[in-house]
């Protein structure tokens, strides 16, 4: 087994355990005076440009999603009805990897929707003696950002791949 197929069985287990490991590092270092908080309006702006980030990211890949969906409603393909000549792309879509990929794809969606509402909840209601804190945020959201597009990304290199 390896350490991505450890990844892809809690991928968003994952992406928050290291996206809060960073952010516990890097509070530590604010915490023994090793770095200064941004300012609060650049934090808050930051914070706002995170949750429109995800929610495009969200948008992106429910398009992908729809895609792969479409790609799949127009095969006549069943697991009934295939044959090695069928290529490789064709025999996706009856496998069990299909129903992984899409059920990982919507985790991606919702791990995007939910650190875009926290964001925006955050800026709206956040007290503003405390807005300069928003900075954590902001380093968890960027976090699980990234690694959500570098999921999609593994995934997306993998389909072209069968492709060929």
């Amino acid at each position: 087994m390896t350490i991505l197929d450890l990844y892809f069985r809690r991928p968003v287990f994952w992406d928050y355990l290291f996206s809060s490991g960073v952010t516990v590092f890097v509070y530590f270092l604010y915490d023994n005076c090793l770095i200064e908080l941004i300012d609060k309006e650049r934090s808050i702006s930051m914070t706002s440009d995170i949750a429109s980030v995800g929610l495009t990211s969200a948008g992106f890949i429910l398009t992908l999603l729809t895609v792969l969906i479409t790609f799949k409603s127009a095969s006549s393909l069943s697991k009934d009805n295939y044959d090695e000549d069928n290529s490789l792309f064709q025999l996706f879509f009856v496998s069990d990897l299909y129903f992984q990929t899409i059920g990982i794809l919507k985790n991606c969606i919702k791990s995007l929707i939910f650190i875009s509402v926290i964001g925006f909840g955050l800026k709206s209601f956040l007290p503003s003696n405390y807005t300069q804190y928003t900075f954590f945020f902001n380093i968890i959201g960027l976090c699980i950002i990234g690694f959500t597009l570098w999921r999609c990304l593994l995934i997306l290199t993998k389909i072209l791949n069968l492709q060929k």
